[in-house]
């Protein structure tokens, strides 16, 4: 009996009877085996959902996963333009993949993280296609997510791809030939060198400050060509670094934006809760003194 394959098994099914499922598996395992199953942790309810979805609609995760690569490969080529539709197309599918799901607002919210943090993550992602989850996941977009006890069993976890080669900002100045890089056609005719040679000599000759003048522009152009390319050089890896911070503040402020709303949602609960105790406080001190009350009156009888 291989314990991938018990899992696979304990984690497709509901977390309401995991233990005792979990116990039938090992009962009928060998003592090493049974050893490892009884390990197996429990799924929270959101993993279990996120498990449960991996197994019963591979195509939407494999959506969000999908887009989430291709996000990676946008950042890592710097291509601003598609950045942007991707973020818009991953918020379609992450609210396509979550519509229906019968659970509590505050397992849904961590479902959502779980997902969002796939997208952004490629060992989230990793962890996610397991289908064997036990908590929920959370990325704040600027970290590695830390998958180590989230998953039942060790997941290969994808690195992140290498940054693609990034183009070349400016041409190089040719090492040989003409400005463009050109280099004289083998077999080109003489005759048409002779001819440019005696249209030369045909041209009046510099005199010396004439010369050196045109020598000077020259030089001062090619300092002010090489300045400006610098300069261009530097204002496009600062758009370059600009554009990714934006992204990672961007994922940051979602997932504070979640937390706010959990933590809003938690403080409503408590609100409901103290009123309940306060209720019932009110109802048990109530109690004490007719119970009180009583007391007195048979003492007195």
């Amino acid at each position: 009996m291989d314990l991938r394959d018990v899992a696979g098994e304990l984690y497709a099914g509901a977390s309401d009877d995991f233990i005792a499922r979990r116990n039938a598996a090992a009962a009928s395992a060998d003592r090493s085996t049974a050893k490892q199953i009884k390990t197996l942790r429990k799924p929270s309810a959101s993993a279990a959902a996120i498990n449960a979805l991996v197994r019963e609609h591979p195509d939407l995760i494999g959506d969000v996963l999908d887009i989430g690569s291709r996000m990676r490969d946008a950042f890592a080529a710097r291509d601003r333009a598609e950045i942007r539709s991707l973020t818009q197309e991953r918020q379609r599918i992450l609210q396509r993949t979550t519509e229906g799901l019968d659970l509590s607002p505050a397992v849904q919210r961590e479902v959502e993280e779980t997902l969002q943090a796939a997208v952004i993550d490629p060992a989230a992602a990793a962890a996610v296609r397991s289908g064997m989850l036990v908590r929920a996941l959370e990325s704040t977009g600027l970290e590695q997510v830390d998958v180590s006890d989230a998953v039942a069993l060790p997941v290969e976890i994808e690195d992140f791809p290498a940054p693609k080669a990034r183009r070349r900002k400016a041409a190089e100045p040719a090492a040989d030939g003409d400005e463009d890089g050109a280099s004289p056609e083998a077999g080109e005719p003489e005759e048409a060198g002779e001819a440019e040679e005696a249209e030369e000599a045909e041209e009046p000759e510099e005199s010396p400050s004439e010369r050196r003048e045109r020598q000077r522009r020259i030089r001062a152009a090619e300092k002010a060509v090489e300045r400006a390319r610098h300069d261009a050089d530097a204002l496009d890896d600062e758009l370059d670094e600009t554009v990714d911070r934006r992204g990672d503040l961007q994922a940051e402020r979602e997932s504070l934006q979640r937390r706010l709303q959990r933590v809003a949602d938690e403080l409503t609960e408590t609100r409901g809760t103290e009123r309940d105790l306060r209720s019932r406080l009110s109802d048990a001190q109530r109690a004490v003194r007719e119970a009180e009350r009583a007391l007195r009156d048979a003492r007195e009888d």
